[in-house]
Parts: C-alpha cells; sequence; structure tokens
C-alpha cells in the first residue's frame, strides 16, 4: 500500500509529521500531488494558540495554501485530468444556504476551511473542485501560485471598499498580507502609504510598490499621514495587524467620510474601545473583512498569472516537508517572508 506524509494539528505548539495511506478519490473528489505549500501568518497564529475556524475539529490536517500536479480524479470530474498543474483554494460554497446563494461563502454558517497543504498528497473534496480548483497559466511557478490564497484575501478587501484609482490608501503594518495589500492596491492605481516598524519590513513595502512608508519609532503616524495627503487624511485605511491599539489606530488617520477596512483579525473575545464620536460625527465607514470567495480566488488566479504581483518579496526561500515541524517551533514570530514548503 502506498503511503504518504502530512503534518497534523493535535494542540497548540503540537504539530507531528505522520505517514498514512495515500487517499483514493471519491465522487467529485481530485487528489493532487502537493508540489509547493507556503507558510503563512494565519498558520503560524494556529500553531500557537489553536484556531476553530480554520483547522475545526482535532486532529485536523495543518497548512492551507497549495498548488500541485493532479495525481487521480474521482468519478464525476470532467474538468481535470491527471497532470493539470493546479492551484486550489480552501473553501467553496456548500451550495445550500442564504449566503453561499449570494455569493458570499465565507460567511456560511457550514464554512469548513480546507486543510492540509503540508503534505505530500491532498485530496480535495467535491466543493472545492467543483468552484474553486484552477489550472494554473502557462509559465506559473508553483510556489507563486500558492499565493493565490492570500492574495485573494487582499483582492476582497480591496474591492468591499470600492477603492477607486488614484484615491490614497494607507495601510497599519508591514507584514506579508500588507505586501499583497500593496500590490492589490498598486493593482487598482491608487496611490499606497504604508505605517510599519522595521526597516527591513518598510523597504520590502516600496520594492512591493508603496509610494512612501513611514516608521512609528520616526515620529507621529498621524502628522505624518495627513501631511502626505493635504491635511485630510488617507481616504481609506487597511489595518493588518490585528491589535486594539491599530484598529484604535485606523479609526484616528482616516480623512472624514473616509472608510476602514479592519483586516487584522483580533482574538476571540476581545474588546476594542473606539472613538465613537469621531465614527459619527466624521461619518466613517468601518468594514470587517473575513477570507475571501472563489470570485476572489479566481481573480488572484489571473493576477499571478500576469506578472503583475513579485513572489520574490514574499517568499523567502524553501524547506523540506520533514523541517516543517521543527520550522514553526523555532519561529518566535510571525515571520514578513513566507516559505515555500517542498515535499
Amino acid at each position: 500500500m502506498k503511503t504518504m506524509r502530512a503534518v497534523v494539528f493535535y494542540a497548540p505548539k503540537d504539530i507531528r509529521l505522520v505517514e498514512s495511506p495515500v487517499p483514493k478519490p471519491g465522487a467529485g473528489e481530485v487528489l493532487v500531488k502537493v508540489g509547493a505549500a507556503l507558510t503563512c501568518g494565519t498558520d503560524f497564529k494556529a500553531y500557537r494558540r489553536g484556531h476553530p475556524v480554520l483547522l475545526g475539529p482535532l486532529p485536523a490536517r495543518f497548512g492551507h495554501e497549495l498548488a500541485g500536479i493532479v495525481a487521480q480524479v474521482g468519478k464525476g470530474v470532467k474538468d481535470f485530468k491527471e497532470g493539470d498543474a493546479v492551484v486550489a483554494g480552501n473553501s467553496a460554497p456548500c451550495d445550500g444556504c442564504y449566503f453561499c446563494a449570494r455569493g458570499q461563502n465565507q460567511l456560511c454558517d457550514r464554512l469548513k476551511l480546507h486543510n492540509g497543504a503540508y503534505a505530500d498528497y491532498d485530496l480535495l473534496p467535491p466543493n472545492i473542485v467543483k468552484h474553486n480548483l484552477h489550472k494554473l497559466p502557462s509559465g506559473i511557478e508553483l510556489a507563486t501560485a500558492a499565493l493565490a490564497e492570500p492574495l485573494a484575501c487582499a483582492m476582497h478587501a480591496v474591492d468591499l471598499l470600492k477603492v477607486a484609482e488614484g484615491e490614497s490608501a494607507l495601510i497599519i503594518g508591514a507584514g506579508s498580507m500588507s505586501l499583497l495589500l500593496i500590490q492589490a492596491l498598486f493593482a487598482r492605481k491608487a496611490r499606497v502609504l504604508v505605517v510599519g516598524r522595521g526597516r527591513a519590513n518598510l523597504d520590502l513595502a516600496q520594492a512591493a510598490g508603496a509610494h512612501d512608508v513611514f516608521s512609528v519609532e520616526d515620529g507621529d503616524a498621524l502628522t505624518w499621514a495627513r501631511g502626505q495627503t493635504e491635511g485630510r487624511g488617507p481616504d481609506c485605511v487597511f489595518e493588518a495587524v490585528g491589535l486594539p491599539g491599530t484598529w484604535q489606530q485606523a479609526i484616528a488617520l482616516v480623512r472624514k467620510g473616509g472608510r476602514v477596512c479592519l483586516f487584522g483579525g483580533c482574538a476571540p473575545g476581545l474588546d476594542v474601545p473606539v472613538d465613537a464620536h469621531r465614527i459619527h460625527y466624521s461619518q466613517l465607514s468601518l468594514f470587517g473583512v473575513f477570507h475571501n470567495t472563489p470570485k476572489y480566488f479566481k481573480a488572484a488566479v489571473e493576477l499571478l498569472g500576469s506578472g503583475a504581483v513579485r513572489p520574490d518579496l514574499l517568499i523567502a526561500g524553501s524547506i523540506p516537508l520533514s523541517d516543517v515541524c521543527s520550522f514553526y517551533d523555532r519561529q518566535h514570530g510571525v515571520s514578513n517572508q513566507k516559505m515555500a514548503v517542498i515535499p
């Protein structure tokens, strides 16, 4: 019997590389031989404290950003065949609820996020095969294609705020998701500003297309942001950190009548005091943004295929599948750059 390796999450800070039989795809399923998976900030958070939304019941397969080659298809699958290079989203509509019927499958009450990227093979369920599995454009590398899932999240946020050409958009945070937000905003021809801390991360932000950057270690971000926008403040602010202080900062930085995207997820049960007077009298619009949909995943694949995104700024190198557990164990923070996991 042919076997495979897969990283399995048992509890916070307890992931293990286990061996099991290679599954055979059932009706509507596709078995993908993983060519490249990517480490992810969400996976880092899940590793440290758990993540019931991402992982579901435990133990659970780990990793959710992958591209690879179709190894076998199940009965009824007509759009894919063995040997196809593909990239897979980690969710899809259930085809039977209020939210999925309205193109909001990220809000589906039965949402089940698919994991299993850190493995030799990944068995994709029928709803993902039907809605969120894509053949790759010619010439795109597998590790680059695996950026489609986080890029889709960034494109979802940018679209929800209806960022228009020429508008100013400020991002708080200079991590890997900030780099993707920059490139999604750059594609919309917005003027992109970034507020962060570390110089190295801010240099990457500029290389990704940010028009100007500012370190909070150098002074007051509010004064700088207003100086960049003729005293008004930016049209849109994207909070990409996920801390109470930066949520509050986003509300303070945006112009009157502006839009704020609360992109960085906070821990469950966390309350954030906000300036209710400013929200009301400055007529601010606040948007929570979670995950993505097949619409944005497809758009992300197309943008990656166009060459408009710089994967070299996001992917620092590669590690073998056998090193995934030790890699997460020795990382004490979320790295700004991803690593490609090559089985």
